[in-house]
């Protein structure tokens, strides 16, 4: 019987490890509703700012974006750690990490699966997985992955089994390998395909959702359907107009695709960033002749003009030192992990569930403090006096499945951050 029990201990122990990096599904990393992660890619020369890549849309806009976009494959991981170009651009994450002109932004890796989804669920890309899962964890920032991007596009080929249960491996080994900085994007094509949720891998594997927003008819609505069915945040996660805004109307071009686009953003405080491929199409042999034009935003001066006025709202958040703290960074490198059951090991705070309400007080006995508690939007969710040594909050009016509390007796300051799981 005891033999038995412990069996079972260790496998939920294994389960809830494995479950660390995704934080049950969380909105890591997630601004607060209003703001916006401004996020560039998709090439080192369209990026630029580096010494190798000095004209891209850094060298010509005057600030350095809140992330910036890169991709690598699973089977060997290239354009992760060297430089490679597979005919669209030269990539490489790790250039970003060695920039100093990088240091305060995320970085968003595409990474490429196609052809490998038996290889990964039989275990057979273990070592690339657990190579990334570490370069990923020593970045020491932010870093968003969208696993097997553009998930329904016919032309990746997806099975839709096979890639839910491929992603689940990558995620369970990513927590194995104590993963806490990275955070789960599923992305759509943006085509709305119908019964979507065939890929979906589940909400407490999914940190956000994503689409790709081009010139189809009314890209990514069902994924923002789905956000908001699932309580997930949004990321538009590659977007560029299909035209050539070097030689175009500018004024055209800014009224028909950009303006639609930022009415779309600025309507839903779900999606809180936007990934813009900010590239020389024509001129990169994987693309050349397929119509894509020049979608850089500093070859128009009515475009760039209109972009910088935009942008540069408060509501745009952009690379500086007090990024990753606007991001949480550190909750989700720090956090506790709780579930319903009481628990006394929390640096002197204590803690548990009952009918709907969450019961905060200190294992010291104290009656008397006061204090203040934020759920992990910053909202403040609780402040005052405590007079009889409990707080009592209602779990629904908590988002975000965590709270930051800091509580005082006397001289003495009791903090913690805490995650929720079920």
């Amino acid at each position: 019987m005891r033999l038995n029990t412990f069996i079972i201990l260790l496998f939920i122990c294994l389960e809830g490890f494995s479950q660390a990096s995704a934080h049950n599904g969380a909105a890591k990393f997630a601004p607060a509703d209003g703001q916006k992660l401004l996020i560039l890619g998709q090439d080192l020369g369209a990026v630029g700012g580096l010494v190798s890549h000095p004209n891209g849309y850094v060298d010509n806009v005057e600030h350095v974006p809140a992330g910036v976009t890169t991709y690598a494959g699973i089977s060997n991981l290239a354009g992760l750690k060297s430089q490679t170009n597979w005919g669209s651009g030269d990539v490489n994450a790790q250039a970003y990490i060695a920039s100093p002109s990088f240091d305060n932004s995320c970085i968003a890796i595409g990474l490429f699966i196609n052809g490998q989804l038996q290889n990964i669920i039989d275990g057979i890309r273990d070592i690339q997985i657990r190579s990334l899962a570490n370069w990923i964890k020593d970045s020491e920032r932010p870093i968003f992955l969208r696993i097997g991007y553009e998930f329904d596009g016919p032309w990746n080929g997806l099975d839709p089994d096979d890639y839910k249960e491929a992603w689940i491996h990558i995620v369970k080994v990513f927590g194995q390998e104590g993963v806490r900085n990275a955070a789960f994007v599923w992305q759509s094509a943006g085509i709305n395909t119908a019964n979507i949720d065939r890929w979906y891998p589940g909400d407490e594997y999914v940190n956000w959702v994503g689409y790709s927003h081009f010139d189809s008819s009314n890209p990514g609505q069902s994924i923002r359907d789905f956000a908001e069915e699932h309580n997930k945040p949004i990321m538009i996660a590659e977007a560029a107009p299909r035209r050539d805004l070097k030689v175009g109307d500018g004024v055209r071009d800014w009224d028909e695709w950009f303006a639609p686009l930022f009415t779309t953003i600025n309507a839903n405080d779900r999606i809180k960033a936007l990934a813009y491929i900010n590239v020389n199409w024509d001129i990169q042999p994987m693309w050349s002749g397929q119509g894509w034009g020049d979608s850089r935003i500093q070859v128009n001066d009515h475009i760039k003009t209109q972009w910088l006025v935009e942008v540069n709202q408060d509501k745009w958040l952009k690379a500086g030192s007090d990024l990753f703290e606007t991001l949480n960074y550190q909750f989700w490198e720090e956090y506790v992990i709780l579930g319903s059951e009481p628990n006394d090991d929390l640096d002197e705070i204590r803690f548990s569930k009952d009918k709907g309400f969450l019961r905060i007080s200190l294992t010291s006995g104290d009656r008397l403090f006061n204090g203040q508690i934020f759920d992990l939007t910053g909202k403040l969710v609780w402040k005052g006096l405590s007079e009889d040594g409990i707080i009592s909050i209602q779990e629904s009016s908590i988002l975000n499945e965590g709270i930051l509390i800091s509580l005082f007796t006397g001289d003495k300051v009791h903090r913690k951050k805490i995650l929720f799981t079920e």
